[in-house]
């Protein structure tokens, strides 16, 4: 299986663990588990930002181009600290039609099942959702409307008039009383 890793060394942790261990362990799971590592991504602890992170965007790019099978992290805080940023993450990587490794035995057991963890369970019910409203409706912004035009036929509009004319009606209720 091809897979990519991911470090990257967080900031005011009290023992942080560094992105050179990270990246160690990475490449060992991938020798002994006898997996193709192609790529290594990594973010440096100066980053302006949480959401600065040219390494993450990288390693997504590698996964939704299909490239990567997997995605093998040291650990799931590489991703963040954040539970629920690590499950947004999470949800993302699965999206674009990877795997998700962690080489500690304890965020593997998260990555199974987490049921023990009432964050996680409730944000995965929420990225879920809202997957299913992007699904369904889009999100604003996204380009054109995906309302359908009609044709409105009524006796103030007279199709002779214009014959290639839609529009959508909306009819506002005046609150009554």
């Amino acid at each position: 299986m091809r897979v990519a890793g991911y470090v990257r060394q967080a900031t005011g942790l009290p023992d942080p663990d560094t992105a050179f261990a990270q990246s160690e362990r990475v490449r060992r799971w991938a020798r002994d588990s006898r997996n193709e590592l192609i790529a290594v991504c990594q973010d440096h602890h100066t980053s302006s930002a949480p959401t600065d992170r040219p390494g993450f965007k990288a390693l997504i790019d590698i996964v939704r181009s299909g490239a990567a099978e997997a995605v093998v992290v040291g650990n799931l805080e590489a991703l963040s600290p954040d539970k629920v940023m690590q499950e947004i993450m999470i949800a993302d990587i699965r999206a674009a039609g990877a795997t998700m490794i962690a080489t500690e035995a304890d965020d593997l057991e998260v990555l199974r099942d987490g049921a023990q963890d009432h964050t996680r369970i409730v944000v995965r019910d929420i990225v879920s959702r809202v997957g299913d409203y992007i699904e369904a409706f889009g999100m604003s912004g996204d380009g054109k409307p995906t309302v359908s035009p009609a044709i409105v036929k009524s006796e103030f509009f007279d199709e002779s008039e214009s014959s290639d004319t839609h529009d959508v009606v909306v009819e506002l209720i005046a609150p009554t009383g």
